[in-house]
C-alpha cells in the first residue's frame, strides 16, 4: 500500500497542466523576432479549468503564472509586410500587414466559401436578434413632444445662426444638428421634424431671431434625441446579431475555424480555446456601426480589476472586456458600403483625449466620415481582417490597450453584409493563472 501511494504521488507530481507547455525550448527566427516553438502541440487531458478564490491568489506575481505559457503577437515590420501560414491541410494562406499602429493583418481566403456558408446557415436557421431599437415612423409622427423653450444648445439662437446675420438658413439648421447632437441631416429630415412638430417658422426657408423666441425648441431638443436613440440611420449601431459556438459543443465546422484561428494566432490553446462565442452580425441598407474600442482600458477603469471572462459573477457594472486580438470574418461580397474604417490607424499625431472631444468633425461618425478614415478595408467574401487591442506587457501579459484600434462600419449603401468577430480574451499578469470561463461553459445564448 506504501508503494501504491507513492506511485500516485510521483504521477501527480510530474502531471502537467493541460494548457502548459515547455517554454524554454524555442528557437527564435532573426527575421522576424519572434519565438518559433518546437513543438506546437500540447498534451490533452479531461482535467476541468481551476478557478481560484481570492485568498489562493500569491504575493509575487510571478508565482501566478509560472509554467503557463505566455501570450503572442505578430510583428507587424511594415505595412505591405507579407507571411504565409499553413492555418490548414493543404490551406496556406497570405497574411499582410494592413497598418503598425494598431497591429493589424488582412487575410483574404481564410475561410472557404463552404465556411462562409455554414455559418451565415447556421445563423439564419437558429434566428437573429435586432441590436438596435427602432420606432416606427407613424408612432413617431403620433406622439407628443414638449412644448416650450429648451436650455439646452438648441435653444440658443447662435447655434443656429453660424454666420450671426440674424437669420437661420436650412444649411445653418443642418449645420446646427451636427455641432450640438452629432446628427447628420440631409434638407428633407429637416423639413419632415419641423412638419411632424408642426412648426411653420422655417416654410419660407429661413428663420428669424423674432420668430426663434417663440418656436419650440424643446420639442425640437427631443425630437432630434429620439432619433439619436432610436432612428436605424442615426444610432451608433444598426445591425442584427447572432452568438455561435466553437468549442467541444459545437459542429466540426466551428471547430475547424478555431484550429485555423490557433494556427493563424499562434497563441496558446488555452487562450483560443477561452475566447467567445462567435458573434454573427448582419448589416442591411443603412446599417452601420459608428466608431468604437472591442476592449477596455485598465487604467481607465479602476473600479473593474476583473476581466469578465474570468468573473462567475461578471456584469458590465463590475468587470470590464480584456479581448487581445480581433478576428473579423467577412462572410458576404457587398454591392456596395460596409466597409470596415479606423479613423486613426498609423496617424502618427493621434491624441486620444483631443480626438475624443469630436471639436470639428464627428469621426466617430462612419456613416458621415467612412472615407476620412486612414484604413478603410472593403469587404471579400472569405477574407479575416486581425488585429490587436492590447500591446503586451514586459512579461508578455494583456497589456495597455492600443488606442489606435479605434474602428467600425461604414453604411451598407446596396445590399446585404454578413460578418463574423471572433474575440480571443487574455488576460493581464496578476490574472494569469485564472482560466477563461469559456473554458469550462461557452456564452449562455450561444447555439
Amino acid at each position: 500500500m506504501k508503494i501504491y501511494l507513492l506511485f500516485l504521488l510521483i504521477v501527480a507530481l510530474h502531471a502537467e497542466n493541460k494548457y502548459t507547455s515547455n517554454q524554454g525550448e524555442c528557437t527564435v527566427d532573426s527575421t522576424e523576432q519572434h519565438c518559433l516553438k518546437k513543438n506546437q502541440s500540447v498534451e490533452e487531458d479531461d482535467d476541468e479549468p481551476v478557478f481560484y478564490e481570492e485568498d489562493e491568489i500569491a504575493e509575487d506575481p510571478s508565482e501566478k503564472w509560472k509554467g503557463r505559457e505566455a501570450l503572442f503577437q505578430w510583428d507587424p515590420v511594415k505595412v505591405g509586410h507579407e507571411r504565409r501560414i499553413e492555418v490548414a491541410p493543404g490551406q496556406t494562406v497570405s497574411m499582410v500587414t494592413a497598418a503598425v499602429k494598431p497591429k493589424a493583418f488582412l487575410i483574404d481566403n481564410f475561410l472557404t466559401e463552404a465556411e462562409c456558408d455554414h455559418v451565415i446557415n447556421k445563423a439564419l436557421t437558429n434566428g437573429l436578434h435586432d441590436s438596435s431599437l427602432h420606432i416606427d415612423p407613424e408612432t413617431r409622427k403620433s406622439k407628443q413632444y414638449t412644448q416650450g423653450h429648451s436650455n439646452s444648445a438648441i435653444g440658443d439662437f447662435r447655434h443656429w445662426d453660424r454666420n450671426q446675420d440674424g437669420e437661420a438658413t436650412i444649411q445653418e439648421v443642418k449645420r446646427m444638428a451636427e455641432k450640438t447632437i452629432k446628427l447628420y441631416f440631409n434638407e428633407s429630415d429637416i423639413k419632415e421634424m419641423f412638419e411632424i412638430l408642426k412648426i411653420n417658422t422655417l416654410d419660407d426657408g429661413i428663420i428669424t431671431r423674432d420668430e426663434f423666441t417663440t418656436m419650440n425648441t424643446a420639442g425640437l431638443s427631443q425630437y432630434m434625441n429620439d432619433l439619436r436613440e432610436e432612428n436605424p440611420r442615426f444610432r451608433d449601431r444598426f445591425s442584427e446579431q447572432i452568438w455561435l459556438r466553437q468549442g467541444d459543443s459545437s459542429d466540426r465546422v466551428m471547430q475547424g475555424l478555431r484550429e485555423k484561428v490557433r494556427k493563424l494566432t499562434n497563441l496558446p490553446e488555452y487562450i483560443v480555446n477561452g475566447g467567445e462565442a462567435l458573434q454573427v452580425l448582419r448589416y442591411q441598407p443603412f446599417g452601420h456601426y459608428h466608431a468604437h474600442f472591442d476592449s477596455q482600458d485598465k487604467e481607465a477603469h479602476p473600479d473593474k480589476p476583473m476581466c469578465c471572462h474570468m468573473d462567475p459573477e461578471a456584469s458590465p457594472d463590475n468587470c470590464r472586456l480584456c479581448r487581445l486580438v480581433t478576428i473579423l470574418y467577412f462572410l458576404s461580397d457587398v454591392e456596395e458600403g460596409g466597409e470596415t474604417a479606423f479613423p486613426v490607424a498609423d496617424k502618427d499625431d493621434y491624441d486620444h483625449e483631443e480626438f475624443r472631444k469630436r471639436e470639428k468633425d464627428d469621426l466617430y461618425n462612419l456613416s458621415k466620415f467612412c472615407h476620412n478614415a486612414t484604413l478603410v478595408v472593403k469587404p471579400k467574401k472569405g477574407r479575416a481582417l486581425m488585429w490587436y487591442n492590447h500591446h503586451l506587457d514586459n512579461n508578455k501579459w494583456l497589456g495597455a490597450m492600443d488606442y489606435w484600434s479605434l474602428h467600425g462600419g461604414c453604411d451598407i449603401i446596396k445590399g446585404t453584409k454578413w460578418l463574423a468577430n471572433n474575440w480571443l480574451t487574455a488576460p493581464t499578469a496578476e490574472l494569469a493563472h485564472i482560466d477563461s470561463l469559456y473554458l469550462s461553459v461557452e456564452a449562455p445564448g450561444a447555439f
